[in-house]
């Protein structure tokens, strides 16, 4: 029977806080064995996601009539034009100027299906997404529809149509916008401070609470938060806020509530953004920890240069502390004349790698955060079912910290097969000009093979898609040499050697390990090499073999791969052009394709949509990613004349290289990501495997030991009660059209007479470690969400009193050697 005494709970907590013993068997080494990583910051910019340069889209969109659009890049700011929904722009002029105004609309279905395909494409691309709605996009005045309330409708429809719900995920933030020209909340109808702080309550109400919202100025902020614009800087007020019971105070939403600055660096008041600048960025300093700050350069870089507040020992300075996270793009060209040097530090961070390089490109590459990896130690060597343990140091030498919150990730690869595991880590709040130090524990799996792996980090926003070729996407890149995996998109923090355990133990998952407790287990095997990632280098073994190779002449080659969608080729070019123009042509049938990508971002293509199409460069290395429907291509299909060249058009287009494979036969291979794991079970337990695959429409196969299992033709193969007769080697065959793969997927042991009881074993997994210990505070401090099977409460109850905290307090003692044995219960 399960008993609770309080006083017990805490003495055995205490002693495992003292302690403080891994939860894991005996055979781990702890000693941790630095990862020889260089700690030294590359000077580079790093496209990360939610900050940096935006990708500006100007959409315009009328009554039956809103286009859809495939931006890529880190964070696509979509100025999105709705004025022909207004009788305020949408009117006639007459010559005299006389204007009459229009009618105004609701926003249609055409509108609102359109976003969903754009914002779809973000999805896809890997964007984060801004958004700002307005009226006007050519500097017209009063713009807005004849009512305010119609400015409230528009909102109200945005809200209902459960776009901005439906893709928070990816949308990072809202701009207010809406009134005045340019959405700039100037020279309109409802451009007053109080219509603009009602405008701030609408658009709170209707955008998710997880997406933030931007104001133009601070006085706004101001009034809608209930205070004078001369008191933003008192620090008194939002203290009091934050410790207020009242859930709807206002100044506690505060740290949603940023701003973006379409003056920036235009004037000492950025072109009337500010009153009192010195506090008003003090406001922002607290303010922009949590959310965003952004815009973009004036522009008028004449205008700016009659006050001081652009040169660099002002200006980079105040993008520290006002968290700047994005700009346009605009920065002013004439900091390239301006030398980053020491005179230019700031306290707190270490930006000495950048000393020498021009003022630009510190800028450039600081937009938002910037992590370099300053040290980290792991044990380096680890039995299977033993604690992993990481110890690192992260510097942001950025102007701001990420501002959505990010989904951290320990991953371990070793030969292209990978294994991921979530863990409770969020860089949000790895602050500018702060370096954080991190420990994570991982209890490895009793199951893991044995060898040398790669750990990796991987930290997201915004989430990423199942398909292994957009697993990069939206994840967090270290400026460190050498430490980017882009197949993975993650960060090395050095490698693990495990050995072979002596114990006997059937704990098949990846389990993160805190003080006082052990996650649930949640892992995922993959296999990288069943994909290409398009990169413009080998992202990892496997992506491209040698029997892919289908012509070599003397530095030239190239090689093919296809899956059941794309064809993917590799070539070898050479180095040195000044502004390289990429080609690849084919024969398809006898009808030619050309493709061609251009460093100035121009895309050619003599058919019509190059829509799916990729390539990407660095080095000697490119690659492309062509759709087989767009190129009229299927299983089977021959290929002629398959070339790929490089021209210089910075060098009268200079043919730079140029190699042809006469002919290739489509024989594409099914994308299954599933990586074979082994798998031990105890006679009794569930088996489930999955089978984890982009195709649609397959049909499924499930085999054991190569013999087909009767009805298992699903993705997921179920057995309810595994017996010794189920072990063996389970493999998948996979059917789509023509096309038809087999996959083994896991070696299954299962234990027979694995329910003999263990005095101790109170998770049933024929040990005896703090594990246990753990699980019996758990179950008596909480046994509405912690259970112990019945043979785990025969089992914990060690002195046949009941389970309570005194058990776990004998197995502490027994792990620590004060006591000798444990012997099986009666």
């Amino acid at each position: 029977m399960l008993k609770r005494p309080v006083t017990l709970l805490i003495t055995a907590a205490a002693a495992v806080s003292s302690v403080r013993l891994p939860v894991v068997n005996a055979e781990s080494d702890n000693e941790f064995t630095d990862s020889g990583i260089s700690y030294t910051e590359q000077v580079g910019t790093i496209i990360n996601p939610g900050a940096g340069y935006t990708t500006t889209v100007w959409a315009n969109c009328a009554p039956g009539n809103t286009p859809v659009f495939s931006p890529k890049g880190s964070l696509a700011l979509f100025f999105i034009d709705i004025g022909k929904f207004s009788s305020g722009a949408n009117g006639t002029t007459d010559e005299d100027g006389t204007y009459t105004p229009g009618k105004d609309y609701d926003l249609d279905e055409t509108f609102f299906a359109s976003w969903r395909q754009t914002l779809e494409n973000c999805r896809q691309n890997g964007c984060m997404v801004g958004l700002r709605f307005r009226y006007d996009a050519n500097g017209k005045d009063d713009p807005e529809p004849a009512s305010f309330d119609q400015v409230l409708a528009h909102i109200a429809q945005i809200k209902e149509s459960g776009l901005l719900e439906d893709y928070k995920d990816i949308i990072a933030l809202v701009e207010s916008g809406f009134v005045g020209k340019w959405g700039e909340q100037h020279g309109g109808k409802y451009t007053s401070v109080e219509y603009k702080s009602k405008l701030l309550d609408a658009l709170l109400e209707a955008v998710p609470e997880t997406i933030h919202v931007t104001v133009r100025t601070p006085d706004t902020f101001a009034v809608w938060a209930g205070h004078k614009r001369s008191e933003l800087a008192d620090q008194e007020i939002w203290k009091a806020a934050e410790s207020s019971s009242d859930p709807v105070d206002k100044r506690i939403l505060s740290k949603r509530v940023g701003m973006y600055n379409d003056g920036y660096m235009g004037s000492n008041s950025d072109l009337g953004t500010y009153a009192d600048r010195e506090r008003e960025t003090e406001w922002l300093s607290s303010v922009a920890e949590e959310t965003y700050y952004g815009g973009e350069f004036s522009g008028n870089i004449e205008f700016a240069q009659q006050y001081d507040t652009y040169l660099p020992e002002n200006a980079l300075s105040e993008m520290y502390k006002t968290h700047l996270s994005y700009i346009n793009g605009n920065i002013f060209q004439l900091y390239k004349n301006y030398t980053f040097g020491e005179e230019y530090d700031i306290e707190g961070v270490d930006n000495s790698a950048y000393y020498g390089q021009n003022v630009f490109q510190f800028i450039r590459d600081h937009l938002g955060y910037r992590f370099v990896l300053r040290n980290s130690e792991l044990t380096a060597n680890v039995s299977q079912g033993g604690n992993l343990k990481l110890r690192f140091s992260i510097e942001n030498t950025g102007f701001a910290n990420p501002i959505p919150h990010t989904q951290g990730y320990i991953i371990l690869e070793k030969d292209g097969i990978y294994v991921k595991s979530p863990v409770d880590l969020d860089c949000h709040n790895w602050r500018s000009c702060t370096t954080t130090d991190i420990e994570l524990t991982m209890k490895l799996p009793d199951t893991i093979r044995t060898g040398s792996w790669n750990v990796y980090l991987k930290e997201t926003m915004g989430g990423y898609s199942d398909e292994l070729a957009e697993m990069p996407l939206r994840s967090i890149r270290f400026a460190n040499e050498g430490v980017w995996n882009n197949a993975l998109g993650a960060d090395l923090l050095g490698t693990v050697n495990i050995s072979a355990s002596s114990s006997n133990g059937t704990d098949n998952y990846f389990r993160q390990v805190t003080e006082n407790d052990v996650s649930e287990g949640s892992d995922e095997y993959l296999n990288a090499c069943t994909s290409v990632v398009i990169d413009g280098a080998g992202s990892f073994s496997g992506e491209w073999t040698e029997d892919m190779k289908l012509a070599e002449k003397d530095d030239l080659s190239i090689s093919v791969r296809a899956d059941e969608q794309y064809l993917y080729v590799m070539s070898k070019m050479p180095e040195g052009a000044a502004a390289p123009v990429y080609n690849i042509s084919l024969k398809n049938n006898g009808e030619k394709y050309w493709l061609y990508y251009a460093s100035n971002g121009f895309i050619y293509f003599d058919h019509e949509s190059h829509d799916g199409c990729d390539c990407k460069w660095n080095g000697n290395t490119v690659e492309f990613r062509l759709p087989l429907e767009t190129f009229g291509l299927s299983s089977g299909s021959t290929i002629t004349d398959l070339r790929v060249f490089l021209q210089d058009s910075g060098n009268d287009w200079k043919l730079m290289g140029d190699i042809t494979a006469k002919e290739y036969t489509v024989d594409p291979s099914l994308s299954v990501y599933t990586a074979e794991k082994d798998v031990k079970l105890k006679e009794g337990e569930e088996l489930r495997l999955n089978v984890k695959t982009p195709v649609k429409n397959a049909q499924y196969q499930w085999l054991r030991d190569g013999v087909e299992i009767g009805e298992q033709t699903s993705e997921t193969l179920s057995i309810s009660s595994a017996a010794p007769d189920d072990s063996g080697l389970y493999s998948v065959r996979v059917t789509y059209e023509d096309i038809v793969d087999e996959f083994p997927i896991a070696a299954v042991v299962v234990k027979a007479n694995a329910k003999t009881a263990l005095k101790g074993d109170a998770n049933c997994d024929d040990e005896v470690n703090m594990a246990d210990a753990v699980l019996i505070m758990q179950a008596v401090s909480n046994p509405d969400k912690y259970n112990l099977s019945a043979q785990g409460e025969l089992n914990a109850d060690i002195d046949g009193s009941g389970v309570t905290n005194k058990d776990a307090l004998i197995i502490q003692q027994f792990k620590l050697g004060l006591i000798e044995t444990l012997t099986a219960a009666e």
